[in-house]
């Protein structure tokens, strides 16, 4: 059976255990490698180069990994080789870590899950770059809380099967009056539960093979939502007063 591994501090703890992770996987000698879980807390020096386990993982052809960071040093990078890693079927990454996709040709063809939680983007098109990279992604689910540089959030997955989005920003959150959108363009998607509390546009097309969704839109939407729910079988709303004065009519869904 391949390994699984798992590092995980203590929030009781005023020590890291990222000196006995380092000095495991050092000694670890196994050739391929299933799952690896770290997850380290304030707690973790901000000096440590912790990208370099994630860069063995990759050596080792993991197919799951877990990366959360909550140092108090500002978001790091992930290995290259992370963007291009053929073996890998399930990524979440959470918090202090950037991501930001090479430009240069990368793909992960077996990547059927990602969670993006809570990190930071280098720019709209690294993130763009990121999600048409998966080609064969069925789940996606993502997190926002705080600035992370994206401005434009497009979600176009031809394969996703479902997708789980929450903005926790709330319409104060950004500075400015610049317009954001949210762009959601996933035409085999059965399943979606959409959060967004942020000043942003949300823009759903093509979604003919909705099933079921829960739809919580407290700022803008454009006329586009009654058509693509047109197909779901159970549906939740949570709707803004804007919202409801939209007229939305579901009388067909029903």
């Amino acid at each position: 059976m391949m390994p699984r591994l798992e590092y995980k501090d203590d929030k009781k703890s005023k020590q890291s255990i990222w000196l006995f992770l380092d000095q495991s996987l050092q000694l670890h000698k196994a050739p391929v490698l299933h799952s690896l879980c770290i997850k380290l807390g304030s707690q973790c020096p901000v000096d440590v180069e912790v990208g370099k386990w994630v860069a063995k993982a990759v050596d080792r052809f993991v197919r799951k990994l877990k990366f959360k960071l909550l140092w108090s040093a500002d978001p790091i990078s992930l290995p290259k080789s992370l963007y291009t890693c053929e073996t890998l079927v399930k990524l979440k990454i959470s918090d202090k870590v950037l991501t930001d996709f090479p430009s240069s040709p990368a793909c992960l063809p077996s990547l059927k899950k990602l969670n993006l939680i809570n990190v930071v983007y280098k720019d709209d098109a690294s993130l763009i770059r990121f999600l048409s990279s998966c080609s064969v992604i069925e789940k996606l689910r993502v997190e926002r809380e705080g600035n992370d540089n994206i401005k434009n959030f497009n979600v176009i997955v031809p394969s996703l099967h479902d997708l789980t989005y929450t903005d926790y920003n709330d319409i104060y959150s950004y500075v400015g009056n610049s317009v954001r959108f949210l762009v959601i363009d996933t035409p085999a998607v059965k399943y979606i539960h959409l959060t967004n509390c942020s000043k942003q546009y949300c823009l759903i097309k093509n979604m003919p093979c909705l099933d079921r969704a829960y739809i919580s839109v407290h700022t803008y939407a454009d006329d586009k939502l009654p058509r693509s729910l047109s197909s779901v079988l159970f549906l939740e709303l949570d709707l803004a007063d804007e919202m409801v004065a939209f007229s939305i009519s579901c009388d067909h869904i029903f």
